[in-house]
Protein backbone atom coordinates (compact mmCIF):
# COMPACT_ATOMS: atom_id res chain seq x y z
CA UNK A 1 0.00 0.00 0.00
CA UNK A 2 1.08 3.75 -1.00
CA UNK A 3 1.99 5.87 1.93
CA UNK A 4 -0.45 8.95 2.11
CA UNK A 5 0.91 12.37 3.37
CA UNK A 6 -2.53 14.56 3.59
CA UNK A 7 -2.72 17.75 3.68
CA UNK A 8 -3.95 17.88 7.35
CA UNK A 9 -0.53 16.77 8.27
CA UNK A 10 1.27 20.30 7.09
CA UNK A 11 3.73 21.64 9.95
CA UNK A 12 4.75 24.94 8.07
CA UNK A 13 3.41 26.68 4.57
CA UNK A 14 4.94 29.12 3.38
CA UNK A 15 4.10 31.29 -0.22
CA UNK A 16 6.26 33.44 -1.80
CA UNK A 17 4.00 35.97 -4.49
CA UNK A 18 5.54 37.07 -7.59
CA UNK A 19 4.33 40.54 -9.08
CA UNK A 20 4.43 38.28 -12.42
CA UNK A 21 0.90 36.31 -11.36
CA UNK A 22 2.37 33.43 -10.14
CA UNK A 23 4.16 31.80 -6.79
CA UNK A 24 6.84 29.80 -5.09
CA UNK A 25 4.80 27.63 -2.70
CA UNK A 26 6.88 25.65 0.23
CA UNK A 27 5.06 23.13 1.91
CA UNK A 28 6.72 21.05 4.79
CA UNK A 29 5.42 17.73 6.09
CA UNK A 30 6.15 14.77 8.51
CA UNK A 31 6.48 11.72 6.50
CA UNK A 32 6.06 8.06 8.31
CA UNK A 33 9.37 5.86 8.23
CA UNK A 34 9.81 4.44 4.52
CA UNK A 35 11.68 2.04 2.52
CA UNK A 36 14.06 1.98 -0.53
CA UNK A 37 11.08 2.22 -3.52
CA UNK A 38 8.00 2.38 -1.76
CA UNK A 39 5.76 4.69 -3.33
CA UNK A 40 4.52 8.14 -1.67
CA UNK A 41 1.47 10.28 -2.22
CA UNK A 42 1.93 13.77 -1.46
CA UNK A 43 -1.94 14.94 -1.05
CA UNK A 44 -3.13 18.23 -1.77
CA UNK A 45 -1.37 20.36 -4.21
CA UNK A 46 -1.74 23.11 -6.48
CA UNK A 47 -4.17 22.21 -9.81
CA UNK A 48 -1.40 24.66 -11.61
CA UNK A 49 0.97 23.51 -10.44
CA UNK A 50 4.28 23.60 -12.52
CA UNK A 51 5.35 20.35 -13.00
CA UNK A 52 8.92 20.88 -14.20
CA UNK A 53 9.89 22.88 -11.26
CA UNK A 54 9.05 20.67 -8.08
CA UNK A 55 12.23 20.45 -5.41
CA UNK A 56 11.26 17.42 -2.83
CA UNK A 57 14.02 17.84 0.23
CA UNK A 58 14.34 15.46 2.78
CA UNK A 59 13.79 12.16 0.77
CA UNK A 60 15.81 10.89 -2.47
CA UNK A 61 13.35 9.91 -5.54
CA UNK A 62 13.90 7.87 -7.77
CA UNK A 63 10.12 8.70 -9.82
CA UNK A 64 7.76 11.87 -9.66
CA UNK A 65 4.24 11.56 -10.99
CA UNK A 66 1.72 14.11 -11.18
CA UNK A 67 -1.84 13.66 -10.19
CA UNK A 68 -4.21 15.79 -11.19
CA UNK A 69 -7.82 15.91 -12.55
CA UNK A 70 -8.58 12.23 -11.08
CA UNK A 71 -12.56 12.61 -11.06
CA UNK A 72 -12.88 13.81 -14.21
CA UNK A 73 -15.10 11.42 -15.87
CA UNK A 74 -12.55 11.29 -19.19
CA UNK A 75 -10.09 10.74 -16.76
CA UNK A 76 -12.04 7.92 -14.69
CA UNK A 77 -12.25 5.97 -18.04
CA UNK A 78 -8.55 6.14 -19.08
CA UNK A 79 -7.38 4.52 -15.81
CA UNK A 80 -9.02 1.61 -16.28
CA UNK A 81 -8.63 0.97 -19.86
CA UNK A 82 -8.29 -2.77 -20.19
CA UNK A 83 -8.83 -3.64 -17.32
CA UNK A 84 -12.12 -4.46 -15.92
CA UNK A 85 -15.57 -3.29 -14.90
CA UNK A 86 -18.66 -4.57 -13.25
CA UNK A 87 -21.94 -3.24 -14.93
CA UNK A 88 -25.58 -3.44 -13.13
CA UNK A 89 -28.58 -4.49 -15.77
CA UNK A 90 -31.11 -1.94 -15.45
CA UNK A 91 -34.00 -4.50 -15.57
CA UNK A 92 -32.37 -7.56 -14.01
CA UNK A 93 -30.27 -5.57 -11.37
CA UNK A 94 -27.93 -8.56 -11.91
CA UNK A 95 -23.69 -7.48 -12.25
CA UNK A 96 -21.99 -8.42 -15.28
CA UNK A 97 -18.28 -7.94 -16.12
CA UNK A 98 -16.91 -6.20 -19.07
CA UNK A 99 -13.22 -5.34 -20.27
CA UNK A 100 -13.23 -1.64 -20.96
CA UNK A 101 -11.71 -1.13 -24.37
CA UNK A 102 -12.50 2.53 -25.47
CA UNK A 103 -12.70 6.00 -22.94
CA UNK A 104 -12.35 8.43 -25.20
CA UNK A 105 -16.05 8.87 -27.91
CA UNK A 106 -17.96 6.24 -27.85
CA UNK A 107 -17.70 4.04 -24.44
CA UNK A 108 -16.92 0.05 -26.18
CA UNK A 109 -16.69 -2.21 -23.81
CA UNK A 110 -16.28 -6.47 -23.75
CA UNK A 111 -18.69 -9.19 -22.40
CA UNK A 112 -16.05 -10.97 -20.12
CA UNK A 113 -18.06 -14.19 -20.63
CA UNK A 114 -19.54 -14.24 -24.09
CA UNK A 115 -16.71 -12.07 -25.47
CA UNK A 116 -19.45 -9.81 -27.43
CA UNK A 117 -18.51 -6.59 -28.16
CA UNK A 118 -20.74 -3.70 -26.63
CA UNK A 119 -21.07 -0.13 -27.39
CA UNK A 120 -22.42 2.53 -25.27
CA UNK A 121 -23.85 0.07 -22.80
CA UNK A 122 -26.56 1.21 -20.41
CA UNK A 123 -26.23 0.49 -16.17
CA UNK A 124 -25.08 1.28 -13.51
CA UNK A 125 -21.10 1.07 -13.88
CA UNK A 126 -18.88 0.80 -11.08
CA UNK A 127 -15.16 0.67 -10.79
CA UNK A 128 -13.21 -1.35 -8.70
CA UNK A 129 -10.63 0.38 -6.31
CA UNK A 130 -7.19 0.22 -8.68
CA UNK A 131 -3.55 -0.38 -7.05
CA UNK A 132 -2.56 3.06 -5.75
CA UNK A 133 -6.01 4.00 -4.93
CA UNK A 134 -7.58 7.18 -6.69
CA UNK A 135 -7.30 10.84 -5.32
CA UNK A 136 -10.02 13.34 -5.25
CA UNK A 137 -7.39 16.07 -4.82
CA UNK A 138 -3.68 17.20 -7.51
CA UNK A 139 -1.52 14.73 -5.42
CA UNK A 140 2.37 14.15 -5.57
CA UNK A 141 3.53 10.91 -6.24
CA UNK A 142 6.88 9.78 -5.98
CA UNK A 143 8.83 6.28 -5.30
CA UNK A 144 11.87 6.39 -2.43
CA UNK A 145 15.18 6.27 -3.21
CA UNK A 146 16.21 6.72 0.57
CA UNK A 147 14.92 8.76 3.04
CA UNK A 148 16.84 11.71 5.05
CA UNK A 149 14.83 13.15 7.32
CA UNK A 150 11.95 12.96 9.16
CA UNK A 151 9.98 15.94 7.17
CA UNK A 152 9.73 16.49 3.50
CA UNK A 153 9.47 19.83 2.47
CA UNK A 154 8.43 20.27 -1.49
CA UNK A 155 8.59 23.43 -3.46
CA UNK A 156 6.90 24.05 -6.39
CA UNK A 157 5.99 27.06 -8.65
CA UNK A 158 2.36 27.65 -9.83
CA UNK A 159 0.02 30.13 -11.24
CA UNK A 160 -3.46 31.64 -9.96
CA UNK A 161 -1.89 33.01 -7.20
CA UNK A 162 -1.36 36.97 -7.33
CA UNK A 163 -1.45 40.17 -5.00
CA UNK A 164 -1.78 43.41 -5.55
CA UNK A 165 -1.30 46.75 -3.05
CA UNK A 166 -3.75 49.84 -3.00
CA UNK A 167 -3.18 52.44 -0.75
CA UNK A 168 -5.02 55.41 0.42
CA UNK A 169 -4.36 58.90 1.77
CA UNK A 170 -6.13 61.60 3.37
CA UNK A 171 -5.25 65.31 3.46
CA UNK A 172 -5.77 67.49 6.31
CA UNK A 173 -3.56 70.59 5.75
CA UNK A 174 -0.23 70.07 6.13
CA UNK A 175 -0.63 66.91 7.79
CA UNK A 176 -2.94 63.28 5.95
CA UNK A 177 -3.49 59.72 7.27
CA UNK A 178 -2.62 57.28 5.16
CA UNK A 179 -3.87 53.23 4.74
CA UNK A 180 -2.59 50.37 2.76
CA UNK A 181 -4.06 47.54 1.57
CA UNK A 182 -2.56 43.91 -0.26
CA UNK A 183 -5.25 42.35 -2.28
CA UNK A 184 -4.37 39.08 -2.66
CA UNK A 185 -5.93 36.58 -5.10
CA UNK A 186 -5.93 32.66 -5.25
CA UNK A 187 -7.18 30.69 -7.95
CA UNK A 188 -4.83 28.10 -7.79
CA UNK A 189 -6.85 25.12 -6.69
CA UNK A 190 -5.32 24.88 -3.15
CA UNK A 191 -6.07 26.30 0.10
CA UNK A 192 -3.41 27.94 2.22
CA UNK A 193 -3.50 28.02 5.66
CA UNK A 194 -1.33 29.70 8.46
CA UNK A 195 0.53 30.40 5.79
CA UNK A 196 3.62 32.81 5.72
CA UNK A 197 3.74 35.39 3.09
CA UNK A 198 6.30 37.00 1.00
CA UNK A 199 5.50 39.69 -1.98
CA UNK A 200 8.47 40.09 -4.88
CA UNK A 201 8.13 42.97 -7.30
CA UNK A 202 9.96 42.71 -10.39
CA UNK A 203 10.35 40.70 -13.24
CA UNK A 204 11.96 37.39 -13.53
CA UNK A 205 12.87 35.18 -16.66
CA UNK A 206 10.39 32.25 -16.95
CA UNK A 207 11.95 30.92 -20.90
CA UNK A 208 12.45 27.45 -21.38
CA UNK A 209 15.02 25.92 -18.76
CA UNK A 210 15.64 29.02 -17.15
CA UNK A 211 12.52 28.84 -15.50
CA UNK A 212 13.51 25.43 -13.72
CA UNK A 213 16.42 26.73 -13.20
CA UNK A 214 15.63 30.46 -11.29
CA UNK A 215 12.90 27.90 -9.93
CA UNK A 216 15.18 25.76 -7.77
CA UNK A 217 18.05 28.76 -7.24
CA UNK A 218 15.10 30.38 -5.57
CA UNK A 219 13.53 27.06 -3.63
CA UNK A 220 16.88 26.50 -2.40
CA UNK A 221 17.93 29.48 -1.97
CA UNK A 222 14.99 32.16 -0.18
CA UNK A 223 16.09 33.36 3.15
CA UNK A 224 13.73 35.60 5.20
CA UNK A 225 15.80 39.35 4.80
CA UNK A 226 15.56 41.15 1.68
CA UNK A 227 19.50 40.13 0.47
CA UNK A 228 19.29 37.39 -0.49
CA UNK A 229 16.82 39.11 -3.84
CA UNK A 230 18.62 41.99 -4.21
CA UNK A 231 17.90 42.02 -8.04
CA UNK A 232 14.56 42.39 -6.52
CA UNK A 233 11.90 44.36 -4.22
CA UNK A 234 10.46 42.49 -1.93
CA UNK A 235 7.98 42.54 1.41
CA UNK A 236 7.60 40.14 4.17
CA UNK A 237 3.76 40.38 5.55
CA UNK A 238 4.14 40.57 9.67
CA UNK A 239 1.62 37.16 10.11
CA UNK A 240 0.70 34.52 8.91
CA UNK A 241 -2.39 34.57 6.52
CA UNK A 242 -4.90 32.24 5.40
CA UNK A 243 -6.09 32.10 1.74
CA UNK A 244 -8.92 30.11 0.05
CA UNK A 245 -8.70 28.45 -3.31
CA UNK A 246 -11.04 30.64 -5.56
CA UNK A 247 -10.84 33.95 -2.83
CA UNK A 248 -10.16 37.03 -2.96
CA UNK A 249 -9.04 38.89 0.81
CA UNK A 250 -7.79 42.49 1.05
CA UNK A 251 -5.23 42.61 3.90
CA UNK A 252 -4.02 45.86 5.63
CA UNK A 253 -0.47 46.72 4.98
CA UNK A 254 -0.11 49.44 7.05
CA UNK A 255 -1.38 52.64 8.54
CA UNK A 256 -0.36 56.18 9.62
CA UNK A 257 -1.90 58.56 11.21
CA UNK A 258 -0.97 62.52 11.47
CA UNK A 259 2.06 61.94 8.82
CA UNK A 260 3.41 65.16 7.46
CA UNK A 261 3.71 66.01 4.06
CA UNK A 262 4.30 69.28 1.36
CA UNK A 263 2.05 70.26 -1.24
CA UNK A 264 4.90 71.17 -4.57
CA UNK A 265 3.98 73.02 -7.68
CA UNK A 266 6.39 71.96 -10.01
CA UNK A 267 6.69 74.01 -12.98
CA UNK A 268 9.17 73.18 -16.09
CA UNK A 269 9.28 75.20 -19.93
CA UNK A 270 6.11 73.44 -21.37
CA UNK A 271 3.46 73.77 -18.52
CA UNK A 272 0.92 76.90 -18.44
CA UNK A 273 -0.53 75.39 -15.20
CA UNK A 274 2.07 73.97 -12.35
CA UNK A 275 1.85 70.31 -11.42
CA UNK A 276 0.76 69.63 -8.18
CA UNK A 277 2.93 66.94 -6.30
CA UNK A 278 2.45 65.73 -2.54
CA UNK A 279 5.60 65.06 -1.28
CA UNK A 280 6.55 63.28 2.53
CA UNK A 281 8.92 61.52 3.76
CA UNK A 282 8.99 57.52 4.29
CA UNK A 283 10.62 57.21 8.03
CA UNK A 284 9.86 56.42 11.51
CA UNK A 285 10.12 60.04 12.47
CA UNK A 286 7.08 60.86 10.05
CA UNK A 287 4.81 58.02 11.45
CA UNK A 288 5.88 55.81 8.50
CA UNK A 289 9.30 53.96 7.79
CA UNK A 290 7.77 50.89 5.55
CA UNK A 291 8.22 49.66 2.86
CA UNK A 292 6.09 50.26 0.26
CA UNK A 293 5.25 47.50 -2.71
CA UNK A 294 4.10 49.44 -5.90
CA UNK A 295 0.66 50.21 -6.30
CA UNK A 296 -1.51 52.81 -6.25
CA UNK A 297 -2.24 55.63 -4.58
CA UNK A 298 -6.05 57.41 -4.28
CA UNK A 299 -5.16 60.91 -2.79
CA UNK A 300 -8.46 62.59 -0.71
CA UNK A 301 -8.33 65.80 0.82
CA UNK A 302 -10.44 67.49 3.56
CA UNK A 303 -12.55 70.60 2.67
CA UNK A 304 -12.12 73.05 5.19
CA UNK A 305 -15.23 74.72 4.11
CA UNK A 306 -17.86 71.27 5.76
CA UNK A 307 -14.76 68.65 6.42
CA UNK A 308 -16.11 66.78 3.83
CA UNK A 309 -13.47 64.34 1.73
CA UNK A 310 -12.69 65.10 -1.97
CA UNK A 311 -11.10 63.11 -4.30
CA UNK A 312 -8.01 64.99 -6.04
CA UNK A 313 -6.50 62.29 -8.18
CA UNK A 314 -4.77 58.77 -8.05
CA UNK A 315 -1.03 58.12 -8.84
CA UNK A 316 1.06 54.68 -8.93
CA UNK A 317 3.88 54.41 -7.58
CA UNK A 318 7.06 51.99 -7.85
CA UNK A 319 8.35 49.69 -5.16
CA UNK A 320 9.60 52.30 -2.36
CA UNK A 321 11.99 51.24 0.66
CA UNK A 322 12.00 52.53 4.00
CA UNK A 323 13.86 56.30 4.18
CA UNK A 324 12.89 57.22 0.52
CA UNK A 325 10.61 60.29 -0.19
CA UNK A 326 7.53 60.02 -2.23
CA UNK A 327 5.80 62.09 -4.51
CA UNK A 328 2.56 61.83 -5.85
CA UNK A 329 1.18 63.70 -8.96
CA UNK A 330 -2.30 64.65 -8.14
CA UNK A 331 -3.11 66.95 -11.47
CA UNK A 332 -2.60 70.53 -12.46
CA UNK A 333 -3.08 73.60 -10.67
CA UNK A 334 -6.07 75.61 -12.14
CA UNK A 335 -5.73 78.73 -10.36
CA UNK A 336 -1.68 78.99 -10.93
CA UNK A 337 -0.85 80.13 -14.36
CA UNK A 338 2.66 80.38 -16.14
CA UNK A 339 4.25 82.12 -18.62
CA UNK A 340 7.93 80.95 -20.02
CA UNK A 341 9.94 81.91 -22.30
CA UNK A 342 13.51 82.13 -23.66
CA UNK A 343 14.15 85.93 -23.43
CA UNK A 344 17.77 86.37 -25.50
CA UNK A 345 20.22 84.14 -27.20
CA UNK A 346 23.50 85.28 -27.75
CA UNK A 347 27.72 84.48 -28.21
CA UNK A 348 30.86 85.79 -26.42
CA UNK A 349 34.05 84.53 -26.33
CA UNK A 350 33.86 80.71 -26.38
CA UNK A 351 30.56 80.17 -24.26
CA UNK A 352 27.09 80.99 -25.66
CA UNK A 353 24.34 82.14 -23.01
CA UNK A 354 20.75 81.75 -22.96
CA UNK A 355 18.24 83.69 -21.22
CA UNK A 356 15.07 82.15 -19.73
CA UNK A 357 12.13 83.73 -18.03
CA UNK A 358 9.05 82.40 -16.04
CA UNK A 359 6.17 84.57 -15.03
CA UNK A 360 4.14 82.86 -12.33
CA UNK A 361 0.61 84.23 -11.44
CA UNK A 362 -1.20 83.23 -8.28
CA UNK A 363 -4.76 83.57 -7.47
CA UNK A 364 -4.94 80.76 -4.80
CA UNK A 365 -6.38 82.08 -1.39
CA UNK A 366 -2.80 80.83 0.42
CA UNK A 367 1.03 81.72 -1.06
CA UNK A 368 2.92 78.69 -2.71
CA UNK A 369 5.97 77.54 -2.71
CA UNK A 370 6.41 76.25 -6.68
CA UNK A 371 9.98 74.61 -7.90
CA UNK A 372 11.18 75.55 -11.75
CA UNK A 373 12.52 72.35 -13.28
CA UNK A 374 14.46 73.60 -16.47
CA UNK A 375 15.83 70.88 -18.35
CA UNK A 376 19.65 72.20 -19.80
CA UNK A 377 20.81 70.01 -23.16
CA UNK A 378 24.42 69.57 -22.98
CA UNK A 379 26.77 68.89 -19.37
CA UNK A 380 28.98 71.78 -19.78
CA UNK A 381 26.77 74.58 -18.74
CA UNK A 382 26.25 76.15 -15.61
CA UNK A 383 23.77 79.52 -14.37
CA UNK A 384 25.96 82.61 -15.02
CA UNK A 385 23.23 84.90 -13.13
CA UNK A 386 19.62 84.30 -11.99
CA UNK A 387 17.34 85.63 -10.15
CA UNK A 388 16.86 83.10 -7.31
CA UNK A 389 18.45 80.84 -5.65
CA UNK A 390 19.00 77.89 -7.66
CA UNK A 391 20.48 74.10 -7.49
CA UNK A 392 22.09 72.00 -9.99
CA UNK A 393 20.51 68.08 -10.27
CA UNK A 394 22.32 66.39 -13.31
CA UNK A 395 20.89 67.97 -17.07
CA UNK A 396 18.15 70.23 -14.58
CA UNK A 397 18.62 73.34 -12.93
CA UNK A 398 16.11 73.65 -9.98
CA UNK A 399 15.17 77.03 -8.58
CA UNK A 400 12.14 77.28 -5.59
CA UNK A 401 10.08 80.43 -5.77
CA UNK A 402 7.91 81.70 -3.25
CA UNK A 403 4.73 83.50 -4.91
CA UNK A 404 2.12 85.52 -2.75
CA UNK A 405 -1.55 85.21 -2.65
CA UNK A 406 -2.72 87.53 -5.68
CA UNK A 407 0.37 88.06 -6.93
CA UNK A 408 2.76 87.61 -10.00
CA UNK A 409 6.19 86.60 -9.96
CA UNK A 410 8.99 86.88 -12.29
CA UNK A 411 12.26 84.49 -11.99
CA UNK A 412 14.59 85.77 -14.31
CA UNK A 413 18.34 83.12 -15.03
CA UNK A 414 20.77 82.65 -17.80
CA UNK A 415 22.50 79.67 -18.69
CA UNK A 416 26.10 79.70 -20.06
CA UNK A 417 27.65 76.89 -22.18
CA UNK A 418 31.01 76.48 -22.29
CA UNK A 419 31.20 75.58 -26.14
CA UNK A 420 35.36 76.20 -26.69
CA UNK A 421 35.93 72.92 -24.48
CA UNK A 422 34.10 70.77 -26.69
CA UNK A 423 36.17 71.98 -29.81
CA UNK A 424 39.28 71.24 -27.36
CA UNK A 425 38.70 67.92 -26.85
CA UNK A 426 37.89 67.34 -30.73
CA UNK A 427 34.09 68.03 -31.13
Amino acid sequence: MPIQIPKSTITSCSLTVYSDGFALVKDTRPIPQVQKNDWVHFIGVSKRLDKDSVIVEGADVSELVYEYDLMDELRIYERYLGRQLIMKDPYSKADRKYTLLRANGPIVVQDVETNELIINPRGEIRFPEIEGGNHIEPTLVWQVEEQRSEEVCVSYLTGGVSWKADYVISLHGDQFDLSGWLTMKNYSGVTFNDTKLRLISGKLSKAGNETEEKSKELSKNEKSTADAFSDFHTYTFPKQINLEDRQQKQLRLLSSTKSQARMVYEINEQTSNPDIFIEFDNTVENGLGFPLPAGVFKMYRTSPQDGSAEFIGEYRIKHTEAGEKIRLKSGEACDIKVNSKKSGKYKEGGYEYTEYEYTICNTKETPIEAVIRQQIPGHLWTVDESSHKWNKKRDKILLPVHVPVNKEETVKFTIRHDRSARRTIGF
